[in-house]
């Protein structure tokens, strides 16, 4: 799932108050590197083992379909964080794509100013998702690209608009630190940065474990088919995504307890006057 990586809060109103570190990795032997409109890509050697092992696991020894699931998943990572990247620039930020194992992400050199753009620069990344799912669709409509010929073609067209609609709507779950999460951390923290934070890991710890308790009901119990959203859309119950908000889960109970260890040492210290929680 394409993404933006974060390592810790990242925040303009909250940042000294927090500790704060986002670095890309130390470049590597056999990486790919380009630049275009001022984004930068870097694509780790990682990437294709470990999307090639995945398309092995999920498609069996077949050459030619593993090839074309990662070249598939490659192509929409490169697009979605291409979208991300260019509305980055469109405020005048420049940013770095490193497409490593289990997605990519987009590492901007500072999040833009004000609350609406880095909600617009958030929802870029589910947008982009369902962006690439309309371009695949109606290209086909148009073209018959999917069941011209060449081997593949139909398969190539699934998993882009599988991959399209389904990092789409994971993307706009309500977990921090993906998408949703980070929308919803601009509106609570409207009212107060610290307590929108503390709301939003609360609400992001909800809704992680619900979502990986619907992963296992839908998956391993067998006891409920997927929720429908909209016509035969359904709320996809993946395991790897659900390992991955497992993982988002337990990192926003560790975020909220220091969250709440930070106001308790501001209070016992008598700095209440000047806590960054009553002066923003």
């Amino acid at each position: 799932m394409a993404q933006s990586a974060y390592n810790d809060v990242d925040h303009p109103r909250l940042k000294g108050f927090f500790v704060y570190e986002e670095q890309a990795p130390p470049r590597q032997a056999g990486e790919l590197r380009w630049t275009v409109f001022g984004i930068s890509y870097r694509i780790l050697p990682s990437f294709w083992l470990i999307s090639a092992l995945l398309a092995y696991v999920f498609i069996g020894p077949n050459v030619g379909g593993i090839a074309v699931d990662v070249a598939c998943i490659f192509v929409a990572i490169v697009f979605t964080t291409l979208v991300q990247g260019i509305v980055y620039r469109s405020y005048g930020l420049y940013s770095t794509v490193v497409i490593q194992e289990f997605g990519g992400g987009v590492i901007p050199e500072a999040e833009p100013p004000t609350a609406l753009q880095r909600i617009i620069v958030a929802l870029a990344s589910p947008f982009s998702c369902f962006l690439l799912y309309a371009v695949v669709y109606y290209s086909n409509q148009e073209f018959k690209w999917a069941v011209a010929s060449p081997p593949y073609s139909q398969f190539a067209y699934f998993i882009l608009c599988v991959v399209g609609l389904f990092w789409g709507i994971i993307g706009l779950l309500p977990i921090y630190p993906y998408p949703g999460g980070r929308v919803m951390l601009e509106v609570f923290g409207y009212f107060s940065p610290v307590k929108g934070l503390i709301a939003t890991l609360i609400m992001s710890i909800i809704v992680g474990v619900a979502y990986v308790a619907y992963v296992g009901a839908v998956v391993f119990a067998k006891v409920m088919p997927e929720i429908p959203i909209y016509d035969k859309i359904t709320l996809p119950a993946s395991i790897f995504v659900g390992v991955f908000f497992a993982i988002a889960t337990i990192r926003n109970v560790q975020l909220l307890n220091i969250v709440r260890a930070q106001r308790r040492q501001y209070r016992a210290n008598e700095y209440v006057d000047d806590a960054p929680w009553d002066n923003r």
